[in-house]
C-alpha cells in the first residue's frame, strides 16, 4: 500500500462520503459538545462531566458499564506533559515505561504489556489516536498537545476496538476546528535546557460555515539528563518537530467529513544506556574497572553512559486520517475512518554502555499501515446498536547490521505483511427501566507472511547465508534462496499463516440515575505472528495468537450532587497460550530461542477511583489498583549442568516466574484548588503523588547480580513513589506556571535487559539454575526536573 494509492482511494471514499456516509469514530456534533459543556458548569454542582467513546457513543464517563479513566483538557495541561509517559499514572494498574528511542513504549494495563521494539510483534495494549489504531510501539508516546481528552480502558476491549487490545487501550482524542479565529500557544522552559514551543491556530469558517479549519504545531528540545563521560557532553535532548493540519466539512445539517494530516520530524537520540554488568558476564571480566560497566554505589553513575558513539536516530511519519459522520435518518447514522501512515526510522544503537566498541548495531527500518473502518450507529429508544467492518494492511521492513568488538558479524533482512479483516457488533437494550443488557461479538481473519535473510555485507548488497519465509517473486529468484528445511530436517516453510476467532461480550447493567452497577464477560485477541529477530526457518515461526478471558464487576457513583465520585471495578483475567521466549533443541545441535505459545497466566485484582469537592474551588482525587498477577504454568528446556548427560536438555519450570510490569499495588492522589482573585483571576495550586510497588521490567527474577547495590537482580524495580506540584496563575486570555516533578528525587530504572543471560537445570530438578550472559545494561528514569511556562490565548 502506497501514499498514491490512498490518495485516489481516499479521494473516491471523500467524494461518497459528501453524498452519503462518512464519519468520526467518536462522533460528536458541535452543538452537542457546547450542550453537554453548559451542563457541566452549571453553577452549584460539583465536577463536570467527561465525554468518552468508550462504547464508540459520546457519553458520559459516569454512564459507561466500563473501567475507563479520561482526563480533558484541562487535567491534561495540568501535568504539564510532553507525551503519554508522563501521563502513566492517571488511571490504577497501569505502568508507561519509555524502551530505547523514536517514543517506543512498554505499556502495561492490569499486568499485560510488550517489552519489545521489534515491529513483527503486536503490543497487547492499544494506542489510537483519533479513532485510528496504531500497530507499531515506535511513535507510542505520542505527544498530548491540543487532546480533547486522553481516555484509558482497562480490560480487553477487543468487540468495539477489535484485536490486540487484550489489556486494554489509551485513547486520544483531539479537538476539532471552532470556525472562530482563535488560538493558543504556549512556551516552556526547564531543567536541562527544555525548550518547548507548541501553538494551535484555528482560522474561521467559510463557505458558510460548512468548511472549518485549523493547524496546531509543536517543537520539543532539550531535556536530556545524561553525561556521557567519554565524550564529555549532555545526551538525551529531545529534537522533535510536529504539524498537524486538520480540515472540517459539513454535509448540510445531516454530518461532517474531517481530514488531518499529521507530519512528525523526530531526530531525538536513542535513550542513553548506563552498563549494569555482574563483573560474572563476558563484558564484566574484561579490565577497566567502572568504564566497562561494574556498578558503582553513586547514583551519578546510574546518570552517566560511557559509550562512543552519538546515539542517533532518525523518525519521519507521515499520515492522514478521515473522520466522517452522517445522518441517514433520526437516530440512524453511517460512520467511517480511513488513515493511511508511514514511517521511517533509522538508529544507531550502542548498547554495551562502555567506552570499547564491544556491541551496536544499525537498524534501519520502515512500517506502513492502512485501516479503513465503516460502522452503523442507532439510537432506537431501549435499544443501542453498533455495527461495522473493519480492514487493516500492513507491511514492514527491516535491515539490521550488527557489530561486535568493532568487527561485523552478521544482519538481519527482515519482511513481513500482515492483514486483517473484521465484522462486529453489539447491542445494548434496555429491558426495564434502568436495566441494560449488553450483547456483542467480532469475527476477524488475521494474515500474516513473513521473509527474511541472514548475512553479511552492507545493507544494499547482502550476501546471505540463508533465506526463508514468504517472499515477493525478486526475492524467491534471487541466488541462494530456498524455503527447504536444513537438515536432519525435511519438507519446507512458507512463512505465512492465516488465525480466524470470535471474540464475544455479554453485559449486564443498572442505572440508579446518579449510581450504576454493572457485570461483563469479555474475551480478547492477540495476533499470532512471525519471530523478527529469527535468524534461520526454524526460528522464524509461526507463533499462535494468546487469548484473555475477562470477568468483571463494577461500579459508578455520584453523590452530594456531584461533589463525591466512587468508582470501582473487580476482575479475573485468565490468560492462554501467552506468547513467550522459550529455549528450543536445534536438531543441528544446540538449541534456538524463540518465540512459542508456552504459558498460561491468572490476573485477578480491583481498582477504586474516587474524587472529592470538600469545598469550592477544591478537588482531592484518590486512586487504588490491587494486582495478583502469576502464571499457571510455564515449562520449557534447558541444558544439564552436570551428570553423564550434561548437555541434554531436561525439562525446567518457569511458573515462579513474575509476569513484567504487574506491581501488586499503586496509588495515586493528587489535589488541585483555585483560589479566585478579586479581579477575577485565579491562583490555581497542583499536586499529585503516585506510588508502586516492586515490580520487574525482566523476567528472569533469580537473585544473580547481588553485587549491585539495593539489587537482587538489575530487572527488579522496587517500590518507588513520584511526587509532582505546580503553581499557576491564570488570567483572562494568559496562564503562567512553574511546576516540578519527581521533586523527591526517586531514582528507578525505566528499562532494564540482560543480554545472553541463560538457565540450566540439575539433573532430577526442575528449578531453573541461571548462568550468567554477556553483559546488562538500564536506563534510569529522570531526576527532578522543574521549569516555567506561559500560555497565551486569542
Amino acid at each position: 500500500m502506497n501514499l498514491r494509492t490512498f490518495t485516489r482511494g481516499l479521494a473516491s471514499v471523500s467524494a461518497v462520503a459528501l453524498v452519503a456516509a462518512a464519519a468520526p469514530a467518536y462522533a460528536q456534533t458541535v452543538n452537542e459538545d457546547e450542550e453537554m459543556e453548559q451542563d457541566a458548569q452549571a453553577p452549584g454542582t460539583g465536577f463536570g462531566e467527561i465525554i468518552v467513546t468508550a462504547n464508540r457513543r459520546a457519553e458520559n464517563v459516569q454512564d459507561v458499564p466500563i473501567a475507563v479513566t479520561a482526563l480533558n483538557e484541562e487535567l491534561i495541561e495540568q501535568k504539564f506533559s510532553r507525551d503519554l509517559l508522563d501521563l502513566g499514572s492517571i488511571a490504577p494498574n497501569i505502568v508507561v515505561d519509555p524502551i530505547l528511542g523514536n517514543g517506543t513504549a512498554a505499556i502495561a494495563i492490569r499486568g499485560i504489556q510488550l517489552n519489545d521494539v521489534e515491529k513483527s510483534f503486536d503490543p497487547p495494549v492499544g494506542v489510537f489516536l483519533d479513532g485510528v489504531y496504531l500497530a507499531s510501539t515506535t511513535g507510542a508516546l505520542l505527544n498530548v498537545f491540543d487532546a480533547e481528552t486522553i481516555e484509558v480502558l482497562r480490560g480487553p476491549q477487543g468487540t468495539l476496538f477489535g484485536r490486540n487490545t487484550i489489556g486494554g487501550l489509551m485513547h486520544i482524542r483531539r479537538n476539532r476546528p471552532t470556525g472562530e479565529l482563535g488560538g493558543k500557544v504556549s512556551v516552556t522552559y526547564g531543567r536541562f535546557d527544555q525548550f518547548d514551543v507548541k501553538a494551535v491556530l484555528n482560522l474561521p469558517s467559510f463557505a458558510n460555515g460548512a468548511i472549518k479549519a485549523k493547524v496546531a504545531a509543536v517543537r520539543l528540545d532539550g531535556g536530556g539528563y545524561f553525561y556521557n563521560v567519554t565524550r564529555n557532553e549532555r545526551e538525551g535532548d529531545n529534537d522533535l518537530f510536529m504539524i498537524s493540519p486538520m480540515i472540517e466539512f459539513e454535509i448540510g445539517n445531516r454530518g461532517e467529513v474531517t481530514v488531518a494530516y499529521d507530519y512528525i520530524r523526530d531526530r531525538t537520540a536513542t535513550r542513553p544506556v548506563t552498563a549494569l554488568t555482574d563483573p560474572n558476564q563476558l563484558f564484566g571480566t574484561l579490565p577497566g574497572g567502572i568504564g566497562l560497566g561494574q556498578p558503582a554505589t553513586n547514583v551519578d553513575y546510574h546518570r552517566q553512559t560511557r559509550t562512543s558513539f552519538d546515539q542517533a536516530a532518525r523518525l519521519d511519519t507521515h499520515s492522514v486520517t478521515l473522520n466522517g459522520r452522517y445522518e441517514v435518518a433520526d437516530g440512524h447514522e453511517i460512520y467511517a475512518v480511513l488513515n493511511y501512515r508511514d514511517t521511517d526510522e533509522d538508529a544507531l544503537n550502542e548498547f554495551d554502555g562502555v567506552a570499547a566498541d564491544l556491541f551496536y548495531a544499525t537498524r534501519p527500518q520502515k512500517i506502513d499501515q492502512f485501516s479503513a473502518e465503516l460502522r452503523y450507529q442507532a439510537d432506537l429508544g431501549p435499544a443501542n446498536i453498533v455495527a461495522g467492518l473493519y480492514y487493516f494492511d500492513s507491511d514492514y521492513t527491516i535491515s539490521q547490521r550488527t557489530f561486535f568488538f568493532g568487527g561485523e558479524v552478521g544482519g538481519t533482512d527482515y519482511q513481513q505483511s500482515a492483514k486483517s479483516y473484521a465484522v462486529f457488533a453489539q447491542l445494548d437494550y434496555e429491558v426495564l427501566d434502568g436495566l441494560t443488557v449488553t450483547l456483542g461479538g467480532r469475527y476477524l481473519i488475521d494474515e500474516k507472511a513473513a521473509c527474511g535473510g541472514l548475512g553479511s555485507g552492507p545493507v544494499d548488497n547482502r550476501t546471505y547465508i540463508i533465506s526463508y519465509g514468504a517472499c515477493n517473486e525478486t526475492r524467491r529468484n534471487a541466488p541462494g534462496f530456498s524455503n527447504a528445511l536444513p537438515a536432519p530436517l525435511t519438507g519446507s516453510v512458507t512463512g505465512e499463516e492465516t488465525w480466524k476467532k470470535f471474540t464475544p461480550k455479554l453485559g449486564l447493567s443498572y442505572d440508579f440515575g446518579d449510581k450504576l452497577i454493572y457485570a461483563s464477560y469479555s474475551e480478547g485477541f492477540r495476533s499470532g505472528g512471525f519471530n523478527g529477530r529469527g535468524n534461520d526457518i526454524l526460528t522464524l515461526g509461526p507463533y499462535n495468537p494468546e487469548t484473555v478471558e475477562n470477568y468483571e464487576l463494577g461500579f459508578k457513583s455520584e453523590w452530594l450532587d456531584r461533589r463525591i465520585i466512587l468508582n470501582g471495578s473487580f476482575f479475573r483475567t485468565k490468560y492462554k497460550d501467552k506468547q513467550e521466549d522459550v529455549v528450543f533443541p536445534d536438531p543441528r545441535g544446540a538449541t534456538v530461542t524463540i518465540v512459542q505459545n508456552a504459558a498460561s497466566a491468572t490476573l485477578f485484582g480491583f481498582e477504586l477511583e474516587s474524587r472529592v469537592m470538600p469545598a469550592e474551588g477544591l478537588s482531592l482525587g484518590l486512586n487504588v489498583g490491587y494486582l495478583d498477577a502469576s502464571y499457571d504454568q510455564w515449562l520449557d528446556q534447558a541444558p544439564l549442568l552436570s551428570g553423564p548427560n550434561a548437555g541434554d536438555l531436561a525439562t525446567i519450570d518457569k511458573t515462579d516466574f513474575e509476569l513484567r510490569r504487574a506491581p501488586r499495588w499503586n496509588v495515586q492522589a493528587d489535589m488541585n484548588y483555585e483560589l479566585l482573585l478579586g479581579n477575577g483571576d485565579g491562583i490555581i495550586f497542583a499536586a499529585d503523588y503516585s506510588w508502586k510497588s516492586k515490580y520487574y521490567v525482566v523476567a528472569n527474577t533469580i537473585n544473580i547480580h547481588t553485587n549491585i547495590p539495593g539489587r537482587e537482580n538489575p530487572g527488579k524495580i522496587d517500590a518507588f513513589g513520584l511526587l509532582n506540584a505546580s503553581v499557576s496563575y491564570e488570567g483572562s486570555n494568559f496562564k503562567f506556571s512553574i511546576f516540578g516533578r519527581n521533586l523527591t528525587g526517586t531514582e528507578y530504572f525505566q528499562h532494564v535487559l540482560d543480554v545472553g543471560t541463560t538457565f540450566g537445570v540439575q539433573p532430577g530438578s526442575t528449578q531453573p539454575v541461571p548462568t550468567f550472559g554477556l553483559w546488562s545494561f538500564g536506563t534510569i528514569n529522570p531526576p527532578t526536573t522543574y521549569g516555567a511556562e506561559i500560555v497565551f490565548e486569542f
